[in-house]
Order: structure tokens, then sequence, then C-alpha cells
């Protein structure tokens, strides 16, 4: 079972990957993951931030993150801001995403891999 979450839905796909209902997470921008550092995922993780956002300090949570050396969770970073990877959005960009889409399907091929 895996879950993925965009925004809010990232967030929700954070506090999962700390349960044992889930064999892998996957959460983009996910912007209230800033309140909860403090979860150790126990499932492969894979955390996608864009550059920037304009509610928080993006390096800043993922040095929290990166400092507690979790070591199921994988952090990307990607140019853009919030819903670059959505192309019906604004701030889309599409080499941003691309890139995104092409690091969750190596993600998920790791994955299930293993399945």
């Amino acid at each position: 079972v895996g879950v993925i979450g965009f925004s809010v839905g990232a967030t929700i796909s954070w506090l999962c990957s700390e349960s044992n209902l889930c064999n892998f997470v996957i959460g983009c921008y996910g912007s209230r993951i800033r309140d909860y550092v403090n979860r150790s995922p126990v499932c492969p993780t894979l955390l996608i931030f864009p550059a920037v956002e304009q509610t928080f300090d993006v390096d800043c949570l993922i040095n929290s993150l990166k400092q507690k050396r979790e070591p199921l969770l994988e952090i990307k970073k990607f140019y853009g801001v919030h819903g670059f990877m959505n192309p019906f959005s604004q701030t889309f960009n599409k080499e941003s995403a691309d890139q995104a889409f092409q690091t969750i399907s190596d993600f998920l091929e790791k994955q299930l891999a293993h399945h």
C-alpha cells in the first residue's frame, strides 16, 4: 500500500509514514510538514518540495528533516513554487515537473521491486 499526496495531502502522507499501514509514502509540497518535523517514517518516504514557498523557508525545513538522519527519508527540491507540478496551475514549471515525476517514477520502481 502506498500513499501519495499533494499540498495538504502531502502533510497527511507524511503523518501516514509513521504508521505500519503503508509500504511507502510520497508527499509533494506539503507545507504543513513543518509542524510535524518530529515524526519518524517507518516506511520509505519521498518528500518533494519547491525551491520557494510563500509561507515558510523551504531550506530551513529540509535542513531540520535532514538533521534527523532518517534512513527511510528521501528529500528532493526542485526549481519553482508551490504547485509547480500541476499543469493547470499558473505556477506550473514543465522542466521541474518532469524532473519531479521522474524522481517519483524511480522511487516507485525501487519500492515495487521490493514487494
